[in-house]
């Protein structure tokens, strides 16, 4: 029996992986726990094996007055949750970071694949406080402390939040939408519920790069938004060179520039991606 602990437990992802864990009741005992305020702190992480850190702040704002929130929350509370989990025995801690680390997405039209030599480049507070945690988290590592940082690109599902929202809600609304070839790597969230869970028994340490097993463009993942629906969308080049002008900023950057992993990052764990991204398009809009 494996006792998990799930930080931000009434979070998306946290919700997502408690209940895959759910289906494995002789495996592993879970508990959620919320890191806010002091009240986690009386009963810390005794009895833990393994901590999954899920707490944080999960979309970005531009607002720079927002910097000292991000790192009082992305870095400080992760590596106080961190030092307490290892004072009290637990032999392992996820981290969950994000794409964010190698900056924002650049302007649409320019290619920007993520390899392995690909550097770390935080371009905002959020990222920087998501690198500055993993940063601290992996100098506190040893043989009976296993970091485990993973690094998601855009998580979707039933009851996310953030840019599926948006697209989704286009794709259900809009005859037509730009032809734009453009690449974005996804993760549906039950995926990285069984990448972590993986983890956990692996008890892996290092980072992780998981997604999806197709890289989508933005105009792809509209028209299969729009086919769950059972609508047909139209997608039109012509819109194209409005993208391009609009693309170089705001919004519409961060919908059309390139976010995406090389494939050959995200092979490890071996067999998360249990629902193929056609799939876990349907469930999320199953209405």
């Amino acid at each position: 029996m494996v006792n998990v602990t799930i930080t931000g437990g009434s979070g998306f992802i946290a919700r997502a992986l408690a209940a895959r864990l759910a289906e494995f009741p002789d495996r592993y005992r879970v508990r959620r726990v919320s890191l806010r305020g002091e009240e986690w702190k009386r009963a810390g992480f005794a009895g833990a094996d393994c901590v999954v850190h899920t707490a944080g702040i999960a979309h970005v704002k531009g607002d720079p007055a927002m910097a000292p929130l991000y790192d009082r929350v992305n870095r400080g509370l992760a590596l106080e949750a961190a030092q307490r989990a290892r004072a009290d025995g637990a032999g392992q801690f996820i981290f969950l970071s994000s794409a964010i680390v190698y900056g924002d997405a650049p302007p649409a039209g320019t290619r920007n694949i993520i390899g392995a030599d690909t550097p770390v480049a935080p371009s905002g507070a959020y990222g920087r406080s998501k690198l500055d945690a993993e940063e601290g988290l992996r100098a506190m590592a040893g043989e009976d402390f296993r970091v485990a940082v993973v690094r998601p690109p855009m998580v979707y599902g039933r009851g996310c939040k953030g840019n599926y929202v948006t697209l989704a809600k286009l794709a259900r609304t809009l005859p037509v939408f730009p032809r734009f070839e453009n690449r974005r790597s996804v993760l549906y969230v039950e995926n990285l519920a069984e990448c972590l869970r993986l983890l956990i028994d692996a008890r892996a340490q290092g980072t992780f790069w998981p997604q999806d097993g197709e890289i989508l463009s933005t105009s792809e993942l509209v028209r299969r938004v729009a086919a769950a629906h059972g609508r047909r969308i139209a997608l039109l080049r012509c819109l194209n060179p409005a993208v391009r002008l609009l693309g170089r900023r705001g919004l519409a950057r961060r919908a059309f520039g390139d976010v995406a992993y090389d494939p050959a990052l995200s092979l490890r764990p071996d067999g998360y991606r249990r629902f193929d991204v056609g799939e876990a398009i349907r469930r999320t809009e199953a209405e």
